[in-house]
């Protein structure tokens, strides 16, 4: 589907009176006539007023069903950023939920830096740790309706931006929407990642799918519609037998495959992917649509006595093997959050079939914020590189006793750093555990130890250290220590 560029307000408002009876429709418009002020004159790069993209922010997160704080955040989530207003403003007029909203989306310029010897690169970092400091559940919708928009939109922006506001998207905003586990928006984020980071192999893959499904299209519509009427949640055309079964389900689904699912599950197969991709997507490998059968909320108590996938296989027992339907397989998707069913048809289409509860569906769809005690939270974020607040953490133990996040192969000379940078600097030996060996600054932490470190002033760091720091922060106080020693080496002119 074409992504939609042309949005007014009285769209918002339209969706919005359908999704709530009762609400601020007055504040929305106050926003909206403010952010419109205020970004008057203004144009993006596409040569559209600037105020067409908070539209489409606001039209997102309204589509999605927030509530006004989070609309009005949408429409007003750059005015600070780009229209040097001060954020008092914004809560002394819209309330403190919303400018906590802006202030979270809000990325640092170069009038919040007093240093002038900041790079471009180091004030970006700052900026990154600065957004996942403060941002907070409604914050990250707004994020990522932003982010879609950018990103649907890039015709306007330098082609040498293009590349990098991908990786931005990869790198910081989709593992904020795994850890929500908003897996849809994953999805969408990764789609529009691939078509901006690989336009030629996206457009490729897109035009040999749209074949296989065209090729293919008399018979995948003949069986998505026997599918359709099997899975009708408002009348059970099968035997009787499934009388007791079809009560639960509540809807019944179909998509064609996004390019991003497909390039996934063809990577699982590829030796090279560029060598091997137009092989390996054919019917007889991949599914050419995904399915899904929502059931009732009921299935997933456990007083049930029907699991989700157990109605599936009543079904398919009584009604789908009875009308030209196999049964291949069941598999996981790529992230191991949930199963799906690979059938096929008579022709040999195949399916990807996901059964999924209300509650699992909505879930999936908008992550944890569909919980009503749900929080988001990020874990201790890696200040000097961002990116790093996403890799695969283990839980270890200081000598008093208190946990502490580190990542995956770290070593205990990265221990010492992230303690403190001095006893990192002048570390001697560890110990781990109640083991008084003394280990030497290579050694690899696990899961649960307790580290003490002992450190000595007279010992400073050696240039091989360098092989042995396996985070970020200690490679960086290594460099802090070393440059200004290679600077004046004799050797380097």
């Amino acid at each position: 589907m074409a992504y939609q560029m042309e949005v007014n307000f009285n769209d918002i408002m339209n969706i919005y009176s359908k999704n709530h009876k009762v609400g601020s429709k007055k504040e929305i418009k106050k926003a909206y006539e403010y952010a419109e002020a205020k970004h008057s004159g203004v144009f993006r790069g596409t040569g559209e007023p600037y105020i067409c993209h908070a539209l489409r922010v606001a039209k997102l997160v309204t589509e999605w069903g927030f509530e006004s704080d989070v609309i009005m955040a949408a429409l007003l989530h750059d005015v600070v950023e780009d229209c040097d207003i001060p954020l008092s403003e914004i809560e002394k007029l819209f309330g403190t939920n919303v400018s906590k909203i802006v202030d979270a989306v809000t990325a640092l310029s170069d009038r919040d830096f007093t240093d002038q010897t900041l790079t471009k690169a180091q004030k970006d970092l700052l900026s990154d740790a600065r957004l996942q400091e403060k941002m907070d559940e409604k914050a990250l919708y707004v994020k990522i309706a932003d982010r879609i928009d950018n990103l649907n939109t890039l015709s306007g922006v330098k082609e040498e931006k293009r590349i990098p506001k991908a990786e931005h998207t990869r790198e910081i905003i989709i593992p904020m929407a795994r850890l929500e586990n908003a897996y849809h928006f994953v999805d969408v984020l990764e789609e529009l990642c691939f078509q901006t980071e690989h336009p030629k192999m996206y457009e490729e893959m897109t035009k040999q799918y749209r074949s296989l499904c065209t090729a293919n299209s008399r018979k995948c519509q003949e069986s998505l519609d026997v599918l359709s009427n099997v899975f009708d949640p408002h009348y059970n055309s099968e035997t009787n037998e499934l009388d007791r079964c079809h009560r639960y389900i509540v809807n019944f689904l179909y998509n064609h495959r996004s390019c991003i699912s497909l390039f996934r599950q063809i990577s699982r197969y590829a030796n090279n992917i560029k060598d091997d991709w137009r092989r390996l997507l054919s019917k007889d490998r991949i599914p050419l649509y995904d399915l899904t059968l929502i059931v009732s909320d009921e299935l997933s108590d456990d007083n049930s006595s029907i699991h989700p996938n157990d109605l599936f296989f009543q079904y398919f027992e009584k009604s789908l093997s009875h009308k030209g339907f196999y049964l291949i397989k069941y598999d996981l998707t790529t992230y191991r959050d949930t199963g799906y069913f690979i059938i096929s048809d008579e022709m040999d289409n195949l399916y990807r079939l996901f059964v999924r509860t209300e509650m699992s569906y909505q879930r999936f769809i908008y992550g944890n914020i569909v919980d009503a005690n749900s929080s988001l939270s990020l874990g201790e974020v890696v200040v000097i590189e961002p990116r790093d607040t996403y890799n695969e953490k283990i839980k270890v133990f200081r000598r008093d006793g208190s946990a502490m996040l580190i990542d995956k192969g770290a070593t205990v000379l990265d221990f010492a750093f992230h303690i403190h940078s001095d006893l990192g600097y002048h570390f001697d030996y560890a110990m781990v555990d109640e083991s008084r060996t003394q280990l030497p600054v290579y050694t690899r932490l696990n899961e649960g130890d307790t580290i003490t470190v002992v450190a000595r002033p007279e010992i400073e760091p050696d240039i091989n250290w360098f092989k042995y720091a396996k985070t970020i922060k200690a490679v960086h106080f290594l460099v802090k220590f070393f440059q200004p020693r290679i600077a004046n080496h004799p050797m380097i002119s």
